[in-house]
This record gives C-alpha cells, structure tokens and sequence, in this order.
C-alpha cells in the first residue's frame, strides 16, 4: 500500500528531467520524510536499483540521501545520494522501528549537548513544549549526560 502511494505519486508527478510545480514538490517531500530511517528501493530511470535507509530528502532538488545501501549487482556503500532528476519511483520496503520522543531526544542531546530546545524542536519536527517534557523525564529518570544551560526555551 504505501510503496504503491509512492510510486502513483512519481508516475503522476513525474522527477525524472522535469521541473515539478511548488505544490507538487512540497507533496512529494511531505509524504517522503514520513519515511525517514525506512528502508526504500529507488528505482533509477536506467533501470538500476538502490535500496538503502532513508536519511534525508531534499526539498530543492528531490535528491534522495540514503545510508547503508545496496545495489543490484550486490555492491555496498555506506551512503549515497541519489539525484532526483534520475528517480523513477520508490519502493518502501520496510517502515522504520517507532521510537518514542524521548528516545529521539536522548541521541541529540547525548551528540550535542548544546543544542536548544528550540533547535531540537525544529530537527524532530515537534513542539518546543513536546521536547521541554521530554528532557522533564530524562532528566528526572537521570538520562541526561549532565545538566545543559542552553535547554531552556529563550
């Protein structure tokens, strides 16, 4: 079903060598960033395929940044980036593993601790008060690798 929606939504809206309307792109970009951290198949426009994990998508150019990745004739690399002009559509092969707001809270702050809780806010695309509640429990839980400054809400 979702593999499905994602290949209608490239034959409708087709990447490869043309320019998509602003609109058209925004839903492209929308509907993949629900897939972050799912493993995906890109198709190319050669018939190559690429499957990997989803880390990132770009909202200019529709490029497609993937980690972990595999190709047909079986070669690995750890990352890649596919230029959306070249998509012919994309697979979902598997949805990522539900991690909860704490948990997603926790990496950040343990790989910079400096971060604000507006600036995570905006990574993890939730509410400032969402994060604040979050570090409430990891912090109360003793989770937090030490007491940050910059954690408040200016």
């Amino acid at each position: 079903m979702i593999a499905t929606f994602l290949t209608y939504l490239f034959a409708n809206y087709p990447v490869g060598g043309q320019r998509l309307q602003t609109k058209d792109k925004i839903t492209v970009v929308e509907r993949l960033k629900g897939y972050i951290n799912s493993i995906v198949e890109v198709h190319l426009m050669d018939e190559q395929v690429i499957t990997g994990r989803l880390v990132q998508v770009d909202e200019d150019l529709l490029n497609i940044f993937l980690e972990d990745c595999t190709d047909l004739s079986g070669k690995v690399s750890p990352a890649a980036v596919i230029m959306g002009a070249s998509i012919s559509h994309i697979n979902i092969v598997s949805l990522p593993a539900c991690e909860s707001l704490d948990d997603k809270v926790y990496d950040l702050i343990s790989k910079n601790g400096e971060m604000t809780v507006n600036e995570i806010a905006k990574i993890l695309n939730a509410k400032p008060s969402s994060v604040s509640s979050a570090l409430r429990r990891l912090k109360r839980n003793g989770m937090l690798p030490g007491t940050r400054r910059n954690l408040h809400q200016p």
